[in-house]
C-alpha cells in the first residue's frame, strides 16, 4: 500500500474542498451564519486553512507556519490561533478582518508548501509520533486550556493518523457543514 500517495490524494482533496467554498460563496454569504448558533461561513473556511497550516508546518514539519511569513501575517487574528477553542466573538472578528479572496490565496500558498513537503517525505516519517507539547513550545497560545482541550487527543499519535484526522476528516466534516449552511442561506425566504 502507498500510504504517502493516499495522504497526498486526500490532502489535495482537503485543499480542493476549501477552495471550492471560498470561490463559490459570495462575500455576503462569507459573512453570514445560517442559524443563530452557527459560525460565520468565512470563519469555518479560514479555520480549515489554518488547521492545515498548523498541522503540516507546526506539528509535522516543526517549521514556521505559512501564516508566520510576513506576506501572510494578516491572516492571523489575535486570539484566534488556528481556530480551535476560540470564542464566538473572536471567530466573528476573523471574518471582519480577513476577506474571502485573501483566505483563498492563503489556501493556495499552504497547498503549495504542503504538497512540496509531502513529495519529499519518507514513509518512515509518517510513523513518528506527534509531540504537540514540544511543537507548541514556541507558541504558548497553542497551549491555552481551550485550545489544548480541542487538540489533546491528537498528542502522541502516529504522523499518518495525525494528518488523517485534522487535515482530512475534520476538513470534510466542516465541508459538509458549509455546504448545508450555504444551501440554507440560499433557500431561506427573504427577510
Amino acid at each position: 500500500m502507498d500510504a504517502k500517495g493516499i495522504l497526498q490524494f486526500q490532502l489535495n482533496g482537503s485543499f480542493n474542498l476549501l477552495t471550492e467554498i471560498a470561490d463559490e460563496a459570495s462575500d455576503l454569504e462569507w459573512r453570514s451564519r445560517s442559524f443563530p448558533a452557527a459560525n460565520l461561513v468565512g470563519f469555518t473556511v479560514w479555520h480549515g486553512a489554518r488547521t492545515l497550516d498548523w498541522a503540516v508546518n507546526c506539528v509535522m514539519r516543526d517549521s514556521p507556519e505559512v501564516a508566520d511569513q510576513s506576506e501572510w501575517r494578516d491572516i492571523k487574528v489575535a486570539g484566534a490561533v488556528f481556530g480551535a477553542g476560540v470564542s464566538r466573538e473572536t471567530a466573528d472578528e476573523v471574518v471582519e478582518r480577513v476577506t474571502r479572496t485573501r483566505v483563498g490565496a492563503y489556501i493556495k500558498a499552504v497547498r503549495q508548501e504542503t504538497l512540496a513537503w509531502l513529495g519529499d517525505l519518507r514513509d518512515e516519517d509518517l510513523s513518528a509520533t506527534t509531540d504537540l507539547k514540544q511543537r507548541h513550545a514556541a507558541k504558548p497560545e497553542y497551549m491555552a486550556p481551550a485550545v489544548w482541550e480541542e487538540v489533546e487527543s491528537l498528542h502522541g499519535i502516529p504522523g499518518w493518523q495525525f494528518l488523517a484526522r485534522p487535515c482530512m476528516s475534520h476538513i470534510r466534516v466542516h465541508y459538509g457543514e458549509l455546504k448545508t449552511q450555504l444551501e440554507a442561506l440560499r433557500t431561506a425566504p427573504p427577510a
